[in-house]
């Protein structure tokens, strides 16, 4: 196998919640009496948490910090997090990988504990090494938090490591900096889909469509 470490997003790579992220900042923006842009969920998608609680606050002027908006976004994404699965083919392509000797980690823009209770609940958790969150400042439109990942999964080259993202702009990021790159399918990203298919070694509606060959 030409790739020995692998770089998984979670939401709309792994799991299937992107939804998530287009609900919470409607219905918090709406709590206060505010009324949201109908393409927010666009405007948002490339964003960091810390970055998200800075624009709408901002933009909607609503009356909370950074950490109280943070805290009320939390509590709502843990609630709906409850109720999302696997995409398909996740569970089998991890274990696939796993017996190959791959190295594994994820790297999200979603919290980094809340990362952990979700795939934890979902039973594959262990499958990786570290969940590494891009936050505080640290976004995937710099390929930093790619190499950090994989330097701590003991690699250099990222001619060696896979990059799995349903985003275009972290796909993008990815493969700029060396890295290859298999691109999902998701609906929040399918007006990037012709974009993300040209930068991707594989693009992929379901995971069990992965050319093992080709990675």
């Amino acid at each position: 196998m030409k790739h020995r470490y692998w770089i998984f997003d979670m939401d709309g790579t792994l799991t299937d919640s992107m939804p998530i992220w287009a609900q919470v900042p409607y219905e918090l923006v709406r709590s206060f009496g505010k009324v949201p842009a109908e393409d927010l969920g666009r405007v948002l998608l490339p964003m960091s948490a810390l970055e998200t609680a800075q624009y709408l606050i901002t933009t909607y002027d609503l009356p909370l910090t950074i950490d109280s908006y943070t805290q009320a976004a939390m509590d709502a994404v843990d609630r709906l997090y409850r109720t999302v699965s696997l995409k398909p083919g996740v569970e089998q392509m991890l274990a696939r990988l796993d017996e190959a000797g791959a190295k594994m980690c994820v790297c999200s823009a979603t919290w980094q504990f809340m990362c952990q209770r979700v795939l934890g609940r979902l039973g594959v958790l262990d499958r990786f090494q570290f969940v590494l969150s891009a936050q505080e400042g640290r976004t995937k439109h710099q390929p930093d938090i790619f190499f950090e990942a994989l330097g701590r999964m003991g690699g250099a080259d990222p001619a060696q490591c896979m990059v799995c993202e349903d985003a275009l702009y972290a796909a993008r990021t990815a493969r700029q900096a060396g890295f290859d790159v298999i691109g999902i399918a998701d609906a929040a990203s399918r007006p990037d889909e012709a974009a993300l298919r040209a930068l991707s070694c594989q693009y992929l509606t379901q995971w069990d469509q992965l050319d093992w060959a080709e990675v």
